[in-house]
């Protein structure tokens, strides 16, 4: 069964002739088996591509949280310092990593009380009421600053870590681009 014949059935459709009977056959048949793996063909190509774009994808949109909460981290540090050097002590500030368990490939459950009872996040004005993928830690001296956040999206192990750095340089604080390491591990 070609296409040709079916194609020829397809024309004459309401012919009494044996060749009729033999077109109607041919149209009820359905499709051919090479029809149908050419289709399967089609959709495993399609489904190779889409599957890793789709996960690239979801693994970028989870990396934003970490850019998000690193700019308030930064802008915590920032505030933190201006905030010290009216009071006797100049520096920035440091705060435990948080939550204390490793990073994996589900959300942390929301933990507002682990960094309001941190002395160090609630001078940075920093804490997380929602679910959240990622790590946080802040680490300060007189002079620099360091906040990162370390994650691991698909559990295999490898941690991706985001950081900026900073530095309290002739009376101003300035903070370096950031530091991407295994962004979508």
């Amino acid at each position: 069964m070609s296409l040709g014949r079916r194609a020829r059935c397809v024309r004459f459709p309401r012919a009494a002739t044996a060749a009729a009977r033999r077109c109607r056959a041919v149209l009820a048949a359905g499709f051919t088996l090479v029809e149908l793996m050419i289709v399967v063909v089609i959709l495993g190509v399609l489904a190779g591509i889409a599957v890793p774009a789709f996960d690239r994808y979801a693994k970028r949109s989870k990396s934003a949280e970490a850019l998000g909460n690193l700019g308030k981290l930064m802008q915590g540090e920032n505030a933190y310092f201006w905030q010290s050097t009216t009071v006797t002590s100049v520096g920035f500030a440091s705060a435990g990593p948080t939550p204390a368990g490793a990073p994996g490939p589900s959300k942390f459950p929301a933990q507002p009380t682990s960094f309001v009872s941190d002395s160090g996040w609630t001078a940075l004005g920093f804490a997380l009421e929602n679910r959240f993928y990622y790590q946080y830690q802040a680490t300060g001296s007189a002079t620099a600053f360091t906040a990162s956040a370390q994650g691991d999206l698909d559990g295999d192990g490898i941690r991706s870590t985001f950081s900026y750095n900073g530095a309290a340089t002739n009376g101003e604080v300035q903070v370096n681009p950031v530091v991407i390491v295994n962004e979508l591990e």
